[in-house]
């Protein structure tokens, strides 16, 4: 009978990663058949006190590290683990009740795979643009995962779940990756490689408490495009397989060239629309404030994208005389 230890990273998410924890109480499953391990990756908000005035039904271990970014703390975690499946779970989501069990279904049906997970805005967390764009895009991905798309193979990290021996198969998440969105779909691209089916389940659900600042909206688009074009550099991949909304289009060529030319003039227009998207969400417009953060992702992570395949293309270069616009300077990633 399979068992299941769940591998949670967290970095100063304390309230979020309570909530999560106190739901696994709730779990379907006996409290026998997974366990919880929580690396801390460098958090300064009490989350280790937090967890140590926890008594949780469940065996629940955690282990502290510097902040060395979401795929460290992921690794770190895994090694810990001491059962055949590994959940990853962001600690930002809170788990229903059948999640561990509906994971545990899913590897016992199909074998050696990678399971997607659902994980859809949790309730009151719907109320800004940059959640209602997350939201969007994640829909999307997991409609051409569950349609076994070509454009599938793309990993959503925020819950999924792999045998640990095939997490050890391909030396686990490349450390290296510290930029959003880069990491899980490197993870993935890996699996793929070595014929690893990626497949959804919608019953292994888990609820999002998404919530990001408008700088951080702004630097987490910016670093998805740096990331972009070193995946692709890594696997071999046309840099539109990575990014495909991104690449094509006039809209997308005049992107490129406004952050050739001049990148300080296309930060300060980017700026204007976070702007009008702090305004929008305000007035709690939805259209609007969906349409206006898809903007902003779209400017800041084609920049990311024009900046990186500079760098490529003059190695000398430092990155802090080619990121004229300071987003380049930001802490290790976590979503």
């Amino acid at each position: 009978m399979l068992k299941a230890s769940v591998c949670i990273p967290t970095y100063n998410r304390r309230e979020a990663l309570m909530a999560g924890l106190r739901a696994f109480e709730q779990q379907t499953i006996p409290m026998g058949r997974f366990e919880v391990i929580v690396a801390i990756d460098g958090s300064t908000d009490g989350t280790e006190a937090a967890l140590a005035r926890l008594r949780p039904s469940y065996p629940l271990r955690w282990i502290l590290q510097p902040n060395r970014g979401i795929a460290a703390a992921r690794n770190a975690a895994a090694r810990l683990a001491t059962h055949p499946v590994v959940i990853f779970l962001d600690d930002d989501q809170i788990p229903v009740p059948d999640l561990v069990a509906a994971h545990l279904a899913a590897q016992d049906g199909h074998g050696d795979v990678l399971v997607q997970g659902s994980y859809p805005l949790a309730v009151g967390f719907d109320r800004l643009g940059a959640s209602l764009a997350y939201e969007r895009s994640r829909r999307n991905a997991m409609r051409t995962i569950g349609q076994k798309l070509a454009s599938s193979r793309t990993l959503w990290a925020g819950n999924f779940s792999v045998r640990r021996d095939t997490w050890g198969r391909v030396n686990g998440f490349d450390e290296a990756f510290t930029g959003w969105g880069s990491e899980d779909t490197d993870f993935g691209l890996r699996l793929s490689a070595v014929s690893i089916p990626l497949i959804s389940c919608e019953d292994a659900r888990s609820y999002h408490q998404h919530w990001v600042g408008y700088e951080a909206w702004r630097r987490q688009a910016y670093s998805a495009g740096q990331a972009a074009v070193r995946l692709a550099r890594k696997h071999g991949l046309p840099l539109a397989e990575i990014a495909p909304t991104e690449t094509d289009g006039w809209l997308n060529r005049g992107l490129v060239q406004a952050w050739r030319h001049s990148p300080r003039a296309i930060d300060a227009g980017g700026r204007l629309f976070v702007g009008g998207l702090w305004l929008a969400d305000r007035a709690g417009i939805r259209p609007l404030q969906l349409r206006l953060a898809q903007v902003v992702r779209r400017i800041y992570k084609v920049g990311g994208l024009t900046q990186e395949a500079l760098q490529e293309s003059r190695p000398a270069l430092s990155t802090e005389a080619s990121d004229r616009t300071g987003l380049n300077r930001m802490p290790r990633a976590h979503r």
